[in-house]
């Protein structure tokens, strides 16, 4: 059964029917001993939880273990779902369920799909591109995101990330820098958003008409394992997953696993080979990721044949002589003052004004007392 036929099948017992939608998922969900995978499969054979509770257990062991199929035939247990499912309104949180209204059908598509997504905001449509990467980025790596994030953004991709510090930070900041929505993906429940450091941002992602998303209900609390898990929704919310600067243990690799398992792409910023932050993300190019070099590869490989028609970005800053040759000097590394005045034999004066009008453009930043590629820089092009 599809996406699309769900709750198609005949409903179970007429004492079920008459119970909250909500109610029943909730109350599948927490079945004793039924996987997600396992909860699919019953899904698609008969359609909705109405009409798998109350079946004879006989038959509902063919599709999983005994002790849930015990559970399944003696009915709906709705007392600890009416407690969760209070708390979710009373936070004011939207109940998102498979085949209905808002349920990201993408998501359908896993062999592992959350049975409840809860929803604080508007969860946007359109294309979407998946984002992560190093919680301790180089200043390099922080601004290529913004960079490729902000163009796409302004494309009208959605930009989906899981709040944490460092690269998905700079993912979620670049697209709302760009004026365009973003999700969060929370490996918590809703009403404690993590890390607490990066609420503030949480907040801006609301403000700028995106979303945080969980499978996890209120009162949860971000746990190691619930990581990887979590992982799995950003993949799959989106056709391709961009991984910038991922260490060889990184977290980020759990989102390119999935990502393949999933049959999505995955995309990986090269780094320089000789610094640790990149050696994971690097081996992925070996093992067949597509290298990304310029946001309008990304925005093609998301967009398509739409990425032509898409009239929304702004046009492409133009850069010639020695402010082209900063910005070239740039993409290796991040430098300080002095080194790029010895290294492209500009006097310190000359360099200051050129600085300034690249930082006034976007095209450069400064980190300290180091100067770092802008968002605005990967859109640049020479000057004909």
């Amino acid at each position: 059964m599809t996406f699309a036929n769900l709750y198609r099948s005949p409903p179970g017992p007429a004492g079920v029917r008459r119970v909250d939608e909500s109610l029943l998922w909730i109350a599948f969900r927490d079945t004793p001993g039924l996987l997600r995978f396992q909860a699919k499969t019953l899904l698609e054979r008969y359609g909705s939880p109405a009409a798998i509770f109350g079946r004879p257990q006989g038959e509902l062991r063919l599709h999983c273990a005994s002790r849930s199929a015990i559970a399944l035939a003696r009915g709906p247990s709705l007392e600890p779902a009416r407690g969760e499912l209070g708390r979710v309104r009373k936070l004011g949180l939207e109940v998102l369920l498979p085949g209905r209204p808002g349920y990201p059908p993408l998501l359908w598509q896993l062999a592992d799909p959350p049975l409840v997504l809860y929803c604080r905001g508007a969860l946007p449509s359109g294309p979407m591109l998946s984002v992560v990467g190093s919680r301790r980025p180089s200043a390099r790596g922080r601004e290529v995101t913004r960079g490729f994030t902000g163009a796409a953004a302004r494309a009208g991709v959605v930009i989906v990330s899981g709040l944490a510090y460092g690269i998905d930070a700079a993912a979620h900041q670049g697209a709302l820098d760009a004026g365009g929505p973003t999700v969060a993906v929370l490996a918590s429940g809703l009403d404690r958003p993590s890390p607490a450091g990066n609420r503030r941002l949480a907040r801006r992602i609301l403000e700028g008409g995106g979303a945080w998303l969980s499978e996890y209900p209120p009162g949860d609390a971000a746990r190691a394992y619930r990581f990887p898990e979590r992982n799995r929704l950003i993949s799959g919310l989106s056709p391709l997953s961009l991984i910038v600067e991922a260490r060889e243990r990184s977290g980020s690799l759990w989102t390119a696993r999935h990502a393949a398992e999933q049959n999505r792409e995955v995309a990986v910023v090269p780094g320089p080979v000789d610094t640790d932050h990149c050696r994971g993300s690097n081996r992925l190019l070996y093992d067949g990721a597509i290298p990304i070099l310029e946001a309008e590869e990304l925005i093609v490989r998301v967009l398509g044949d739409n990425a032509l028609m898409c009239g929304s970005r702004p046009a492409a800053p133009k850069v010639s002589g020695d402010a082209g040759r900063v910005l070239a000097r740039l993409r290796d590394a991040t430098q300080d003052p002095d080194q790029l005045s010895r290294q492209l034999a500009l006097p310190p004066a000359r360099l200051a004004s050129i600085l300034l009008e690249l930082e006034l453009e976007g095209l450069v930043t400064r980190d300290g007392t180091r100067i770092a590629l802008g968002p605005r820089a990967y859109d640049a092009r020479p000057a004909e």
